[in-house]
């Protein structure tokens, strides 16, 4: 089976716009829920990346080929993994500074999402420059950014990623991506789960 794996981003949780459209796409093709999975993570970053690599070790443990999706720090993370499991992954609106664009929230944290308090500290920074991607593979990745997103810089993450296997890049838009829902049928098919 051909799991499609959704990495959300921060403060945010399994419960995002695209996680849904995602989740609807799925059941509007008639495919078996378990094709999507898309987990809430914990807040620490190296505790987030043990749950998913846990995850991923899993689905190949099954014979299943993931493909990750990963949104602004999601797609932080979704590169490092990406590399070290050799697989593709679709970057929407990437945080590829993760480490220096969290600086500007250390400390008291509140997700509305999960109703979470926490404290941000810079250990968490130390976390995320060790997940700092030097050189990305092009074939594995999909790039979708928006000229729009007020959160993060977008050309920031086509210099990170100048070759990419395909790319999606807007004017206007937000940091949301504006419009996702017209990509869901393109995402399941990279993710070779519908044809």
């Amino acid at each position: 089976m051909n799991t499609l794996l959704y990495i959300h981003g921060f403060n945010s949780s399994e419960l995002s716009e695209k996680a849904t459209l995602l989740a609807q796409a799925i059941r509007q093709h008639g495919v078996q829920e378990a094709a999507f999975l898309a987990p809430r993570l914990v807040w620490q970053p190296a505790k987030a990346l043990a749950q998913l690599e846990a995850m991923i070790t899993e689905q190949h443990s099954q014979g299943n080929r993931v493909t990750l999706i990963g949104s602004s720090l999601g797609g932080f993370y979704g590169s490092y993994l990406a590399e070290k499991y050799q697989i593709h992954c679709i970057l929407v609106n990437p945080a590829v500074q993760a480490p220096t664009l969290l600086v500007e929230h250390l400390g008291p944290q509140y997700n509305p999402y999960t109703d979470e308090h926490y404290v941000l500290t810079q250990a968490h920074m130390a976390e995320l420059q060790a997940m700092m991607v030097a050189t990305p593979t092009p074939s594995l990745y999909w790039l979708m950014v928006q000229e729009g997103d007020e959160t993060l810089d977008y050309r920031a993450a086509l210099q990170t990623f100048p070759e990419t296997a395909r790319l999606t890049h807007e004017l206007n838009g937000s940091h949301r991506f504006e419009g996702f829902e017209r990509f869901t049928d393109d995402i399941l098919r990279f993710a070779n789960i519908i044809v």
